[in-house]
């Protein structure tokens, strides 16, 4: 889907959860090379003037934003998981930071709940995402469905995204983002925002 005429200047680049501790325990991130494919789409918006967002699962110490009766994130609260400031939830050292792009820190699946990523958007009125991350069936396709309920144009990089299996992945992409967003590929992207 060569051609994806993209307004650098109304589009934003989300990285979600390329995070030490994520990326390490997801077998498939590694195996497709998910950094690695991540990284030049990351050069290539930085160079275009397109945004770079870090979205991490991060918790103040102690949880206090994860109630008991949160399965997954309860579970992460017991065994003190994602606590900032723990090597688990900085991003792999390969995307960055870099100077200008900015970190939303997020606590529950979906990006835009409870975090300032939305008023983040609004305020430069970005109207194009494109998103990227790990996993496919949970963080990048919670955010997929807000964006696409909010009237963002939704990009996928499907191969920037792992699950924590290839049929996980494969239904997230093929029966869910497909019917909701674009599914694209980072080369698509580098070649749009040249």
């Amino acid at each position: 889907m060569a051609g994806l005429e993209l307004d650098p200047a109304k589009t934003a680049v989300l990285a979600m959860d390329f995070q030490n501790g994520v990326v390490s325990t997801i077998p498939m991130a590694q195996e497709r090379n998910v950094v690695q494919k991540a990284k030049p789409v990351l050069e290539a918006a930085r160079k275009s003037g397109v945004p770079v967002i870090h979205v991490i699962l991060q918790f103040r110490e102690g949880h206090p934003e994860v109630s008991p009766r949160n399965r997954m994130f309860g579970a992460m609260k017991q065994l003190g998981l994602f606590a900032a400031g723990k090597d688990e939830t900085k991003i792999a050292e390969e995307l960055g930071p870099e100077s200008g792009d900015i970190i939303v820190s997020r606590q529950r699946v979906n990006d835009f709940y409870n975090s300032d990523l939305q008023a983040i958007l609004s305020s430069m009125e970005i109207d194009t995402l494109v998103l990227m991350g790990i996993a496919t069936n949970f963080v990048v396709e919670s955010a997929a469905r807000y964006a696409a309920d909010a009237d963002y144009r939704v990009i996928v990089l499907e191969d920037c995204c792992a699950s924590m299996s290839v049929e996980a992945h494969d239904f997230a992409i093929t029966n869910i983002l497909g019917m909701i967003a674009e599914v694209s590929t980072s080369a698509d992207f580098i070649d749009s925002v040249k």
